[in-house]
């Protein structure tokens, strides 16, 4: 195999390696946006039930969980490296401490 050739087979390879890991990437996107559309459905109707002021809470939990769930998933099923596993811990601890707020706002201790 000549030169030329060898280097034509790697960049084929690298194009489909790079088209497998976009795919994963992309199915790593939609889990989040459906995670996070259940949980802002959910949060609306709690919101409209209870007829409390506190979205900004609700909102901004739905944006963390979407990212966690983004990043948890970019790095398992993309096998993205460890610095993405770290931002989805802290998006999660984002998510829980407006869950916090949510709930405290909610009960009316804040």
């Amino acid at each position: 195999m000549e030169k030329q050739e060898i280097l034509e087979k790697a960049r084929q390879k690298k194009i489909v390696v790079g088209e497998m890991e976009q795919a994963k990437i992309n199915k790593s996107n939609w889990i989040g946006n459906i995670c996070a559309g259940i949980v802002a459905v959910i949060l609306m109707i709690i919101e409209g039930a209870l007829g409390h002021y506190s979205a900004i809470y609700a909102l901004g939990m739905v944006c963390f969980t979407w990212a966690s769930v983004f990043y948890f998933c970019s790095y398992f099923i993309a096998k993205r490296p460890k610095g993405v596993l770290i931002g989805a811990i802290l998006e999660s601890l984002g998510a829980i401490v407006m869950l916090t707020l949510y709930i405290l706002f909610s009960t009316g201790v804040l």
